[in-house]
């Protein structure tokens, strides 16, 4: 089953790929590219690609990271650099949450840096190193 256009713009707004759209309704990427198109719809709008996010990795109930990039970061784990968190994303095993969207990037990379460091402070962001609290 295809998503409705109702479906579709909330999954650009949520920031998902096209690739883990198509993966959720079991169809190629190509034809949620098509769907967008005959809906006539603007992912870059709906995404807000020209904003900053700060986001989490969840995995049990527990946040195990806290990072901060463009809106497609939450999702890759290509470039991670614990191996143990690129596995687990590779496996599906997190659960990803965009806690805020900022205009400038020295804004969202604070906003991070204060989430990490409460996160720390309650034994978890396991993934995150330290970082210089201001």
């Amino acid at each position: 089953m295809l998503p409705t256009i109702e479906e579709l713009e909330r999954h650009l707004i949520e920031k998902m790929t096209n690739e883990d759209i198509a993966k959720l309704y079991r169809v190629s990427y190509q034809k949620i590219i098509q769907l967008i198109k005959k809906y006539n719809l603007n992912p870059s709008k709906l995404r807000k690609v020209d904003t900053f996010i700060v986001y989490e990795h969840w995995i049990d109930g527990e946040v195990v990271y806290v990072g901060s990039g463009q809106w497609y970061r939450c999702r890759r784990y290509t470039n991670r650099r614990n191996s143990e968190h690129k596995q687990l994303m590779a496996e599906g095993k997190v659960t990803y949450k965009i806690v805020d969207e900022f205009r400038e990037v020295g804004k969202a990379r604070e906003y991070e840096a204060k989430l990490i460091k409460y996160y720390k402070l309650l034994g978890q962001a396991k993934f995150n190193k330290k970082v210089n609290y201001t």
